[in-house]
């Protein structure tokens, strides 16, 4: 009888955003039955933003970008680069959502798995704390440290000289990075009905593919 409360508990409460951090399997096993989506949603776009809106006032640092700013007498010029990062992350975080669980739904489908794009959509919301907040911790460091914001401190990215392979790579072996994928990996297995060993392939396919994407983006930090 106990066992069955608990289980209906679980069942009937929503998933906690932040949660996330301190419990996401029980937040996923609340996702099995109640997903939603929107509240969270808005709350880690807007987060994003503000991330981004936090790197491009560090960007101010580059030297390229301070030799450009000389040449504002108004000093409006900041502030038109940090409000253009602010709705780019915004628009970056939101597609980045949508294109996220889009892919979990195509490789899914091939798995045999017909978990819903909506309830996807959500692991994928949920799951993005994590990288939000590795985002907001690393742009404080920037601006803390007085650098531009290319620079993951969280990362092995500061081993390698910038603007290498090596370097954007190493950008992206990163503490949050990991433990947001691995936040998603109990998603994926919890909350999808993936087994282990399905839910680690994908994990491991996104990875893979952020590694592409970081290896070409070190060539121009």
């Amino acid at each position: 009888m106990e066992v069955n409360v608990n289980t209906q508990k679980v069942s009937g409460e929503k998933p906690s955003l932040f949660g996330m951090i301190t419990s996401p399997s029980l937040q996923f096993e609340r996702m099995r039955t109640n997903a939603p989506v929107w509240g969270a949603f808005f709350l880690l776009v807007l987060l994003g933003g503000l991330g981004f809106m936090a790197i491009g006032y560090a960007s101010l640092n580059n030297p390229i970008m301070v030799e450009a700013l000389k040449e504002d007498p108004t000093g409006t010029a900041k502030y038109f680069i940090m409000g253009g990062a602010f709705v780019t992350g915004l628009f970056m975080t939101a597609i980045m959502f949508f294109i996220g669980a889009a892919l979990y739904k195509v490789i899914m489908m091939f798995m045999g798995n017909d978990t819903s794009y909506k309830k996807l959509l959500s692991i994928t919301v949920y799951s993005g704390i994590i990288s939000c907040i590795g985002l907001l911790v690393n742009a404080v460091l920037a601006i803390v440290l007085g650098t531009d914001g290319t620079v993951r401190y969280t990362s092995l990215g500061p081993l390698f000289e910038k603007g290498t392979t090596a370097f954007g790579i190493g950008n992206s072996i990163e503490i949050f990075a990991i433990w947001g994928l691995f936040v998603t990996w109990l998603g994926l297995h919890i909350t999808a009905g993936l087994s282990k060993k399905q839910a680690t392939i994908l994990v491991v396919i996104f990875f893979l593919i952020s590694l592409a994407f970081s290896a070409f983006r070190g060539f121009g930090a």
